[in-house]
């Protein structure tokens, strides 16, 4: 019989744990995808679409960062699986909210301002605990720089313009994001070898 340490069930429920909350970005990722491809229309209600746009930029970006968590997983820290369950929890409750889980239920398109408020605050808690947690030099500007991107999304969401000026502008933040995510990935696969 194999001799299950405490610690060695600690990781393997945190693996399992980053795991099911990934499973949960693809499952959502292949479900609803197919539906809005469907609503492609040659005149396009363009608040709808930047909107959906930028909610599947959160998506990706949600999904891609479990992925890189799911690969770093170090059971000698205390506070990693606390920061997983709090990480996924926000995280799912964000993407509920981004109208992908249940459609209909979330937040509805159109509605953009409390969207990227949602997904933004969800970043901002997933890096500020980071920051807070696990101390590292070349990941705390990376963290610092996700929470300011996040902080003037929701600035911006919430300025009285243009809907179709803010959603612009929320969706060159999420591409930046997407930049940092990738400056992320990069530093820890480079750690990989």
């Amino acid at each position: 019989m194999v001799d299950l340490k405490k610690a060695d069930a600690k990781k393997e429920f945190q693996k399992m744990w980053v795991a099911g909350t990934l499973g949960v970005y693809f499952t959502t990722l292949l479900r609803t995808l197919p539906v809005h491809l469907h609503q492609i229309s040659s005149t396009p209600d363009w608040v709808y679409t930047f909107d959906l746009f930028i909610r599947y930029g959160y998506l990706i970006w949600f999904l891609v960062y479990f992925f890189m968590s799911n690969l770093r997983i170090d059971p000698a820290n205390l506070n990693e699986l606390s920061f997983d369950v709090i990480q996924s929890f926000v995280s799912l409750t964000a993407v509920v909210f981004l109208d992908f889980v249940v459609p209909g239920t979330g937040i509805p398109l159109r509605e953009y301002w409390w969207a990227v408020t949602i997904a933004n605050l969800t970043i901002i808690i997933i890096a500020s605990l980071a920051l807070f947690w696990f101390h590292d030099e070349r990941l705390t500007p990376i963290r610092i720089a996700g929470i300011v991107l996040a902080l003037l999304s929701i600035v911006v969401a919430w300025l009285p313009i243009s809907a179709l000026v803010a959603l612009s502008l929320v969706g060159v933040s999420v591409i930046v994001l997407l930049i940092v995510l990738a400056t992320f990935v990069s530093e820890i696969v480079g750690r990989m070898k």
